[in-house]
C-alpha cells in the first residue's frame, strides 16, 4: 500500500513551500549546480520553527516522531498530577518544523501544518538568534501560513523562482530542519511535475529525489541559481524516512498565497461563474477537437464573472497561459488567483483559438429554497425523431424538457431521461422544440446536447442512426 506522510514538526511531519516576493526563471543546468555555494547564500534566510499546542500533550524535542502516515506529534507520557493542592496548566504539545524569510521586514513562509492550533510560536534564526513570531495568516487549503518577526533591523530573504518552467531533471537543493536536528541541506532533481497524492484539494506538486525528511516541513526547495521554486511538505515513503520521494507545493501558489495573506491576512479566492466538466472522447469527435485535453464549458452564470464572454462548448486550454489538461488542473489554476485579479483563458470555439479576460469575484453565499414547489403545467410533447424524444418548451423559458423517450431509441441508449432539461445543442441555446430540430438537422454523426440534472449541467453525447437528422 502506497503511504503517503505529511512532514509534520519535530513530534509529526510539517509541509512547507517557498514565497518569494519577486519572480524569475528556474534555472536549468546540465550538471550539479554549485550545492555549497546555493547553500551558503540561503542559510541566513532560513528559519527552524517551534510551535507549541497547548490543548495536547508536550512532546519531546528531540526528534521523537508519531508513525509516518499519522499527521500530529505524538504526545509523551507523564505522571498524573496531584490537584489537590494547585491547579495545573495543560501540557502542552512541540513540534518542530522550518520557514524561511521572504522579505527583509521579517515575513515568513512555512505549512500551515507547522503551526496550526499553536499558541506559541518560536523562531531561531541561523546565527542563532530567537524571537516570537505572529501568525499573519494561514490557507489551510494550500497547507501554507505566513508568520512574522519583529528582528529591528533587516533580514535575509529569499527570492522566487518560476516554478512553471521547471523541467524533469532540474538539479533542486532542499533546506531544513530533519528530525529537530538542525539546519540541514540536500540536493536532488526534479524527478516529476503535477503531482496529485490526494493530500488536498489543490495538490500540485513538484517531485523531487532530494533527502526530505520529517522537520523539513515548510523549508524552501531552491533551484540552482537560489530561488525557491517550492516548499518542502511531504514525502511518500513505508518506513517514515526519505526513500527519495519527496513533494513540495510548487512557487506559483506559494507566492500569491503569502502576498494575498501579507495584504489581507488571508487567500480570498473566488469563481469565475463556469460550470465545467472533463472532454469526453465522444465530445472529442463531435466537435473534432486534437485531443481531450482540456475542459469543457457546460454552462455560464447570467451576471457571472464569464458572462458574454465565454458560452457553452467552449473547451478552455490554458489559464494564464498554464496548459489545463484536465478539471483539477483547472481548478489548481484558479485557485491561484486571489479575488479582483484576471484571469486569461484560451479556449477553443468553432475551429479557432480565442482569449477572454475574466475578473475572478467573490463566489455567491448559496440560497436556500423557500416556499413550495409549483405545480407542472401540462406539456404537449413535440416529436424529434432522430433522437427518438418528444420536447416540449420550458415555461420558463431555460431550454426544452424532455417528455418521452422513445425505448431503444439514441437518446435511451446514450442515458438521456425523462424530465431532463436540455439547454444546449453543441454552443447553440435552444428554448424551443423547432430550435432543437434545427440542431440536431445541423449535427452529422453525433448530437451533443447540453443538459441541466441535480448535479448541475453536463454535456450527453447522442450518437446518429443512419439516415438521421
Amino acid at each position: 500500500m502506497m503511504r503517503f506522510a505529511i512532514l509534520v514538526p519535530t513530534a509529526g511531519a510539517a509541509l512547507a513551500l517557498g514565497l518569494l516576493l519577486s519572480s524569475s526563471p528556474a534555472h536549468a543546468v546540465p550538471a550539479p549546480p554549485a550545492v555549497a555555494q546555493v547553500a551558503r547564500a540561503a542559510l541566513p534566510a532560513v528559519v527552524d520553527i517551534e510551535s507549541i499546542d497547548p490543548s495536547k500533550g508536550k512532546g519531546d524535542k528531540s526528534g521523537e516522531m508519531p508513525p509516518p502516515d499519522q499527521g500530529a506529534a505524538a504526545p509523551s507520557k507523564s505522571e498524573p498530577a496531584d490537584t489537590s493542592t494547585l491547579i495545573v496548566p495543560p501540557k502542552a504539545e512541540q513540534a518542530l518544523g522550518t520557514g524561511f524569510f521572504i522579505s527583509p521586514t521579517g515575513y515568513i513562509v512555512t505549512n500551515h501544518h507547522v503551526i496550526a492550533g499553536a499558541s506559541e510560536i518560536k523562531v531561531t534564526m541561523h546565527d542563532g538568534s530567537i524571537f516570537t513570531a505572529k501568525l499573519v495568516g494561514s490557507d489551510k487549503k494550500a497547507d501554507l501560513a505566513v508568520l512574522k518577526i519583529d528582528a529591528h533591523h533587516p533580514v535575509p530573504f529569499l527570492h522566487f523562482g518560476d516554478s512553471s518552467q521547471l523541467v524533469l531533471g532540474d538539479w533542486v537543493v532542499a533546506i531544513g530542519n530533519p528530525f529537530g536536528l538542525g539546519f540541514s541541506v540536500s540536493a536532488g532533481v526534479v524527478s516529476a511535475l503535477h503531482r496529485d497524492i490526494g493530500s488536498g484539494p489543490y495538490d500540485d506538486f513538484i517531485q523531487t529525489d532530494a533527502a526530505i525528511n520529517r522537520g523539513n516541513s515548510g523549508g524552501p526547495l531552491l533551484d540552482a541559481k537560489g530561488e525557491v521554486i517550492g516548499v518542502d511538505s511531504a514525502i511518500y515513503s513505508p518506513s517514515g524516512g526519505s526513500v527519495g520521494i519527496g513533494f513540495a507545493i510548487p512557487s506559483s501558489m506559494v507566492r500569491p498565497v503569502a502576498a494575498a495573506i501579507i495584504a489581507d491576512g488571508a487567500m480570498k479566492r473566488g469563481w469565475a461563474g463556469l460550470r465545467i466538466e472533463h472532454v469526453s472522447e465522444d465530445m472529442k469527435a463531435a466537435w473534432h477537437l486534437a485531443s481531450t485535453d482540456g475542459v469543457v464549458v457546460g454552462g455560464v452564470v447570467a451576471d457571472g464573472p464569464s458572462a458574454g464572454k465565454l458560452g457553452p462548448g467552449d473547451v478552455v486550454t490554458a489559464v494564464d497561459g498554464r496548459k489545463v489538461a484536465t478539471v483539477h488542473d483547472f481548478k489548481v489554476a484558479l485557485a491561484e488567483i486571489p479575488v479582483g485579479h484576471e484571469a486569461r483563458m484560451t479556449y477553443e470555439r468553432g475551429g479557432r483559438t480565442e482569449e477572454a479576460a475574466i475578473t475572478i469575484e467573490p463566489a455567491p453565499a448559496a440560497k436556500g429554497k423557500t416556499g413550495k414547489p409549483a405545480a407542472k403545467p401540462a406539456l404537449v410533447p413535440t416529436e424529434i425523431p432522430a433522437l427518438g424524444i418528444g420536447v416540449a418548451a420550458h415555461p420558463g423559458g431555460a431550454g426544452v424538457i424532455v417528455i418521452t423517450v422513445a425505448k431503444d431509441g439514441p437518446a435511451a441508449r446514450a442515458g438521456l431521461l425523462p424530465d431532463t432539461l436540455i439547454e444546449a445543442v453543441g454552443p447553440h441555446f435552444v428554448t424551443t422544440a423547432a430550435a432543437l430540430q434545427d440542431g440536431v438537422k445541423a449535427s452529422r454523426h453525433v448530437v451533443p446536447l447540453l443538459v441541466g440534472g441535480p448535479a448541475g449541467t453536463s454535456w450527453i453525447v447522442v450518437p446518429l442512426g443512419d439516415g438521421a437528422g
